[in-house]
């Protein structure tokens, strides 16, 4: 929990200061004045002055701002019931710049911190980059019920196309509960099929029971259990067992799960010699287990600087084609809020991400700074998109609208992220009560 919370409010802070950081540049490239820069919200506690500017830390830590005279009403004024009188406007499009530095501030940061964690070395699952033909589909799975088969070649889904799993496999997760329709390549002809996912886990994500080829090579086992104690050993490609062939470690899962506590003949090669011993699958649940774990082939991609970044570009295009799917859906009421991460969610996975190693904090902080950017480009009223579509209207009306009026626009939206923010942390609440009556029942 500790880790979670510091792990937290150093992203956070991070990414917020980088955001503000994004206007306060631009107003200083502009000539604008900057009388606050603030780290997080209310009253001030500590602080400099430097080149008219109070750089300062402030109580409530969610967040930060920077107020620059000449840009209009911002969030800071909600607190203080606005100002009397109306002070001088900046032109257009000095206004028009400094509100996109934030979120383009952003938008630079993923890249570089994606590059960066390329740079340090990012493990990848190698069947992601691969062409989306179906190795295994789950028996009692939507893919089943859909008739999906092996050997299909997935080529697009509501008319999306998919040229890799990474792809599928994302479509795949936003469509929980909805149903989709899928172009597969079946040999030599193209079918329509129709897949409902299953809604599944505390985020409502969909899963297929569709699944990637996968050799039958032990690659982890577990201690103690039956493969282990029997003399399988890490390496080991599974041949048969009892007689059957084993193609894909599919196989294995086909062939053992029914035959809990019977003595199985398993035939492996290793390192070119062949073996034979028999293993004894353990009862769990009624299904037999002898306790090798299905591991997919990753690969660390460690990179030099310029490949680092033309990779990081790739990568955070890909992350916002997805955002804006994602949004969309969102709209369109074709996917469900459960699926948006709260505060207390992104607590839980910084700390997460934190444990498992500065590459994997460095690459969560890059896809938050990638949805921050995007998300404040929205034309939300208090979000820098709001203000933005404020300034598009004001520019085709070619005069500006009144302070108050402002004002009003701004604390209609302010509610309306506030109601956001609640439902969202609501379904962080819900996630967590989930997975404690999960937990409880085992």
């Amino acid at each position: 929990m500790i880790v979670s919370i510091l792990a937290f409010f150093f992203v956070l802070g991070v990414l917020v200061v980088l955001h503000e950081a994004g206007h306060f540049l631009m107003a200083r490239l502009v000539g604008a004045p900057v009388e606050v820069f603030s780290v997080g919200f209310g009253k001030r506690i500590w602080g400099f002055e430097r080149g008219g500017t109070d750089f300062r830390l402030s109580l409530v830590p969610f967040g930060g701002y920077v107020r620059i005279v000449g840009l209009g009403p911002d969030e800071t004024d909600l607190t203080t019931g606005g100002s009397e009188e109306e002070p001088e406007l900046l032109a257009r499009w000095k206004r028009g710049l400094i509100l996109f530095g934030g979120p383009i501030t952003n938008v630079i940061g993923a890249v570089v911190l994606v590059a960066v964690a390329f740079l340090i070395g990012v493990e990848i699952p190698t069947y992601r980059a691969e062409l989306p033909v179906v190795g295994w589909v789950e028996p009692g799975s939507p893919g089943t019920t859909a008739g999906i088969a092996v050997g299909d070649r997935v080529l697009s889904i509501d008319g999306q196309a998919m040229e890799t799993w990474q792809d599928l496999e994302g479509s795949i997760l936003s469509a929980g509960g909805r149903e989709v329709q899928l172009r597969v390549q079946r040999a030599d002809s193209t079918i329509e099929i129709s897949l409902t996912p299953e809604k599944v886990t505390r985020y409502g994500f969909g899963y297929s029971g569709l699944l990637p080829p996968l050799g039958a090579e032990v690659v982890r086992l577990m201690p103690g259990a039956p493969a282990q104690a029997g003399g399988i050993e890490s390496g080991d490609v599974i041949l048969s067992i009892d007689g059957q062939p084993v193609e894909q470690f599919y196989d294995l899962i086909r062939l053992i799960s029914p035959r809990p506590g019977e003595d199985l003949e398993v035939v492996l090669d290793r390192s070119g010699t062949r073996h034979t011993m028999t293993i004894t699958p353990r009862n769990e649940g009624g299904e037999g287990k002898i306790g090798i774990a299905m591991v997919f082939p990753s690969e660390m991609q460690k990179l030099g600087p310029v490949a680092a970044v033309g990779t990081a570009v790739t990568e955070c295009r890909r992350m916002t084609r997805e955002t804006f799917r994602v949004l969309g859906r969102l709209f369109t009421r074709k996917a469900s809020l459960s699926q948006v991460s709260g505060p207390i969610d992104i607590a839980r996975i910084s700390g997460e991400a934190a444990k498992a190693g500065i590459h994997s904090l460095i690459w969560l902080m890059g896809v938050i700074s990638l949805q921050l950017g995007i998300f404040n480009l929205l034309p939300i009223p208090v979000l820098d998109g709001g203000h933005l579509t404020i300034l598009a209207f004001e520019s085709v009306m070619r005069r500006d609208l009144s302070l108050k009026l402002k004002e009003r626009i701004l604390e209609v939206g302010f509610v309306a992220l506030i109601l956001l923010m609640v439902v969202v942390v609501f379904n962080d609440i819900a996630k967590i009560e989930f997975v404690s009556k999960l937990f409880s029942r085992g």
